[in-house]
């Protein structure tokens, strides 16, 4: 079996139909083109998308944006990319023999730990959680058995995103569950086939040129980690930097040591119900695998960057995703200590835009992503957030306004929980309760109007009309005072308000130093309106 020349994609056209296709038929298929990836899982299908972005940049990578916009206009056939494809077919071999390569598997791993299939999920309970009967939540023996494909996707989706995993069990190049952000072209469009929207994170070659790793190493091992034995990492010094492996490695790292064990009985996948002759229920592990260290920086991941320090992936955090995000993964974000670097697909979107010739088209940005507690998933999150054709001083001067905007609403909360506390409690600032739920509820209140008011500033600023910036800005302040009113009145009183004593409610609403006093008098709200 092998991901690459195996009919085994999923995908749907665009009257919903569902069928599966072989890799190299993600350009032009006989038929309707594929629209998008059908998965049993959202994280599933973030990495399919990783792992086809992958395949096309290390072997189909255009030369220059000439090349680049040739293929965006007339897709590949599928016998220009089987022809593509040959070379790395090797590494794509799934049930092959320890000390044969195998996609994403240790080449020759010693006597290990045996674990369940399930323990690839990244959710799934841990050993020890299992052990101490604590599985709540996340239940054990939802997922016995896998066919072949998904089991290899489970392992790709484990390796990309790894988070620590006991003494020696390395994270993933990018950290324990990094961010990914992919541009995608706008829906219901000529563009929005599934070829349009990896080819938009794509990088040209001499783009790639940008990407850290030893540019030299020429082995398709320093590549596909797993068509070598391991660089392991027991000791010290021991760790793999970018001089020690190509730049294309960072797409597909490996730093778990496993091996699936391949059983010929017919069933069932637990994940899709499909029938199998070919299915995985165990795998071996060890640890000690890849330990990736340095300046490495994954091209579809935003990073923030100090001077002095290795660049840090952007993590997934609770509360979600949302437009207080939009610095620093739309665009880069230089206002604070640290500069929040957008990912390099990103960027060079914004680099190339013009090239692709319809300036009309605006693509938006995909961002997903875990939320880890060290080994502990606590949530998968996911978000769309709208991209610009802008450029130079148009450009930066929307990042201007929308730090503006965004400061604007950390302020307005703060001072809306503060009120809340003293809604709530008689003495305040002792409480210690966890206000942390009201933070997701606001800036979803809030952020419809945010991208309305976002796109509408994008077009003022091409025209350079500053006096209708200055009446959007308003408007935006007017949008943070009546959500942080009506949020105020439901929240007031709500169960939450432990004593009960309504003067207390209204005081904190309408008094000196309550939300009115500062919703009216502030500072930060005043200039943005000016």
């Amino acid at each position: 079996m092998n991901l690459l020349t195996d009919p085994w994609l999923p995908v749907r056209d665009k009257q919903g139909n569902s069928f599966q296709i072989t890799l190299s038929e993600i350009g032009i298929r006989e038929g309707e083109a594929a629209l998008d990836i059908v998965s049993p899982r959202a994280d599933f299908k973030g990495a399919i998308y990783q792992l086809l972005i992958g395949v096309l940049q290390t072997v189909f990578a255009p030369q220059d944006r000439r090349e680049w916009k040739d293929y965006w206009r007339n897709p590949p056939s599928r016998e220009q990319l089987q022809e593509a494809f040959r070379p790395i077919e090797v590494a794509f071999n799934l049930d092959t023999e320890k000390g044969m390569p195998a996609f994403m598997q240790d080449f020759d791993l010693p006597e290990g730990e045996e674990k369940p299939v399930s323990a690839l999920l990244i959710e799934a309970p841990g050993e020890q959680t299992l052990k101490l009967n604590a599985d709540l939540f996340i239940k054990r023996g939802g997922v016995d058995s896998l066919s072949a494909y998904w089991a290899a996707i489970a392992l790709f989706t484990l390796q990309i995103n790894a988070p620590s995993g006991g003494s020696g069990h390395r994270v993933s190049l990018r950290g324990g569950g990094p961010m990914t952000t992919l541009v995608l072209p706008p829906e219901n469009t000529p563009h929005s086939s599934l070829w349009h929207q990896l080819w938009l994170n794509v990088l040209t070659q001499e783009e790639m040129a940008e990407l850290h790793g030893n540019h030299g190493l020429k082995e398709l091992s320093v590549i596909f980690p797993w068509l070598a034995p391991t660089r392991t990492s027991e000791k010290k010094g021991m760790e793999t930097y970018p001089e020690h492996a190509h730049p294309l490695q960072m797409y597909w790292s490996m730093p778990r040591r496993i091996r699936l064990h391949w059983e010929d009985e017919e069933g069932e996948c637990d994940l899709t119900g499909q029938p199998l002759s070919m299915r995985v229920r165990h795998y071996q592990t060890r640890n000690y695998g890849v330990n990736y260290a340095g300046n490495w920086q994954h091209p579809l991941t935003p990073y923030s960057l100090e001077p002095d320090k290795d660049p840090l992936s952007i993590k997934g955090q609770p509360g979600g995703i949302g437009y207080r995000h939009w610095l620093g993964m739309a665009v880069n974000d230089d206002s604070g200590k640290a500069r929040k670097a957008s990912a390099l697909v990103v960027q060079k979107y914004q680099d190339r835009w013009r090239s692709i010739g319809d300036t009309s088209m605006n693509p938006h940005l995909w961002a997903f992503g875990y939320d880890m507690d060290k080994m502990k998933a606590r949530c998968w999150y996911e978000a769309t957030m709208p991209l610009f054709n802008l450029e130079g001083e148009a450009l930066a001067d929307l990042q201007h306004y929308a730090q503006k905007m965004i400061s604007a609403a950390v302020e307005v909360l703060k001072t809306l929980k503060s009120a809340l506390k003293s809604a709530w409690f008689k003495r305040p600032k002792d409480a210690k309760g966890d206000m942390s739920a009201i933070d997701p509820n606001f800036w979803s209140v809030t952020e419809p109007a945010f991208y309305r008011l976002l796109a509408e500033l994008a077009e003022l600023t091409e025209k350079n009309d500053e006096d209708g910036v200055k009446k959007l800005l308003s408007v935006w302040v007017l949008a943070l005072k009546q959500s942080a009113r009506t949020l105020f009145d439901q929240y007031a009183l709500s169960s939450l308000n432990e004593d009960g004593d309504y003067k207390q409610v209204i005081r904190a609403k309408h008094g000196k130093g309550g939300l009115e006093h500062y919703l009216n008098g502030s500072k930060t709200l005043k200039a943005l309106a000016a």
